[in-house]
């Protein structure tokens, strides 16, 4: 196997197969917001976590093999995503999701990334020549980056605003401009907010907010 196919079998194994998974992805996506549990009001004032949460039960019920139920889930989901700006197709993120603003966000079905990234608005993942990026865990995306084809952007990294990235990313690195390069060894620990830091370095999610 190569070191690509290793990388992508890495980052894919972070998924929901069962019920017990299900829970812990969103235990840890309340968590890359910053909250302990569910409340029913987040609903308005959290709509990219409530988008999340029908994203989750679309993967679970997919993994379960629940078809029909499936589909008119993930036709809610299409919807939601239509008002908010925001397209990312189930068993693409890993757990710890975050999305600080709705907005244009368009990621195609062919990305796979890890545990505890955050993505922000006017950002595009797509595919190039049948290839698209992979991305580890901790990754930080700023607004308006692009990210496109068969590329590989290391754990901990940062995509700076309006970066376009055609080219695998080291991790441990901020990138930035068009076309992006390194421009500093500032890795995402230094930019997330601290709570998504901590769980980054401990790897579990803790249900603890820390502002």
């Amino acid at each position: 196997m190569s070191d690509r196919n290793e990388y992508l079998a890495v980052v894919a194994r972070d998924e929901i197969a069962n019920i017990r998974d299900f829970k812990k992805f969103r235990e840890a996506d309340l968590e890359a917001y910053g909250y302990e549990r569910w409340r029913f009001h987040y609903r308005l004032t959290e709509p990219c976590l409530y988008y999340q949460r029908i994203l989750r039960s679309v993967e679970l019920l997919r993994a379960l093999g629940f078809r029909r139920l499936g589909l008119v889930r993930r036709v809610y989901l299409k919807w939601v995503g239509i008002i908010l700006g925001i397209s990312i197709p189930p068993g693409v993120f890993g757990r710890g999701l975050s999305i600080p603003h709705y907005g244009s966000i368009v990621v195609n079905d062919k990305v796979r990334a890890g545990k505890y990234c955050r993505i922000h608005s006017s950002t595009n993942l797509g595919e190039q020549n049948g290839g698209a990026p992979s991305l580890g865990d901790g990754v930080y995306i700023a607004p308006g980056a692009v990210l496109y084809g068969d590329i590989r952007v290391g754990d901990r990294s940062v995509v700076g605003a309006n970066s376009v990235v055609s080219r695998d990313v080291p991790a441990d690195v901020t990138v930035a401009g068009a076309p992006a390069q390194v421009v500093s060894a500032k890795s995402s620990l230094q930019v997330m907010p601290r709570w998504i830091s901590n769980a980054i370095e401990r790897g579990v999610p803790s249900n603890s907010r820390m502002e």
